[in-house]
């Protein structure tokens, strides 16, 4: 699945898929300590029976990175240190490595403009993949692709990715 940003940001962006339905809101307005991204995300069609469902959304995560102590997620009723929930790995511990829901275990890869999440094992399969807009040479809006291994686990691969984009674009 291949969703396309509003705007150049994935911290303040709305996520559409290729017929233009938005799947993901995200905001995260700008603050000097303590940042707070609210994710929502579209509610399937088949809930409201043949009404209008432009602009259905429900709140899905939120992602507090502190400048002082763990940052958090909240998802579902849950708070999880991201200390926990994630381990750095790769040269000097830029890579963050979790385990999703259904029971693997995955690697984003912060590169220098782009975030990459891989299967954390020996074959090491692209998952997802951040693609930043381009502005001159074939100028392209940003988009985040979601590879068909990971339709199944999507909100997780989506909030990991909000997280982890949010820490590479501060290490540029």
């Amino acid at each position: 699945m291949h969703l396309y940003l509003s705007g150049a940001s994935p911290l303040h962006s709305t996520f559409s898929n290729e017929e233009g339905q938005v799947i993901y809101k995200v905001d995260s307005p700008i603050k000097l300590t303590n940042r707070t991204a609210s994710i929502r995300r579209a509610l399937p069609n088949d809930l409201f029976d043949g009404e209008d469902t432009h602009n259905r959304f429900a709140h899905l995560a939120q992602v507090e990175w502190r400048v002082v102590g763990p940052s958090t997620i909240r998802q579902g009723g849950e708070e999880i240190e991201t200390k926990t929930f994630f381990r750095r790995g790769g040269w000097l511990g830029r890579n963050r490595i979790f385990t999703a829901p259904d029971g693997k275990e995955y690697r984003w890869k912060l590169g220098h403009r782009t975030s990459t999440l891989v299967t954390n094992d020996a074959e090491k399969k692209r998952v997802a993949r951040f693609h930043p807009k381009h502005y001159i040479i074939n100028p392209r809006p940003a988009s985040f692709e979601i590879y068909p291994g990971g339709e199944d686990i999507m909100d997780t691969i989506f909030i990991t990715f909000i997280y982890v984009e949010k820490i590479r674009k501060d290490k540029e």
